[in-house]
């Protein structure tokens, strides 16, 4: 007699499994701050480093409009004992090609990985660029 097969819990993808929905159309990354005038401010060593005034006003507005247009659902919100209850309103999308153009058009790789440092702009040196990742 064969020994059981173990079941991993994953169900196969099958014809009825739905397709995930496409990404949204996002809107372009204009206007946008100038790469030389970006700079990196380590909030929390090894675990926070903002970016200030990363977009401008408008683009922020534009962003912000276009995402209240999303669909968002509600999470469950049965807590278990002794939690809180918390119910928030989400949108969760995989878009490999948004975070690519935020990765490459907008600054941040150039911020990030050293790139066209400047004398006097403020990068992360590699040792941060190390502990960060």
């Amino acid at each position: 007699m064969a020994p059981p097969k173990k079941h991993s819990g994953i169900k196969p993808l099958s014809s009825k499994t739905a397709a995930p929905p496409p990404p949204p159309n996002w809107p372009a990354f204009k206007p946008l701050v100038p790469s030389s005038d970006l700079t990196l401010t380590t909030l929390i060593p090894s675990q926070i480093v903002l970016i200030r005034n990363f977009w401008t006003s408008k683009l922020c507005r534009d962003y912000v409009s276009f995402l209240r247009e999303l669909p968002l659902v509600t999470t469950p919100g049965k807590p278990k004992k002794g939690d809180a209850v918390r119910v928030n309103d989400r949108f969760q999308v995989t878009d490999e090609g948004l975070a690519r153009r935020l990765w490459e058009e907008t600054g941040l790789r150039g911020l990030v990985l050293g790139e066209g440092e400047e004398e006097g702009g403020e990068r992360m040196s590699e040792s941060e660029r190390r502990e960060l990742w």
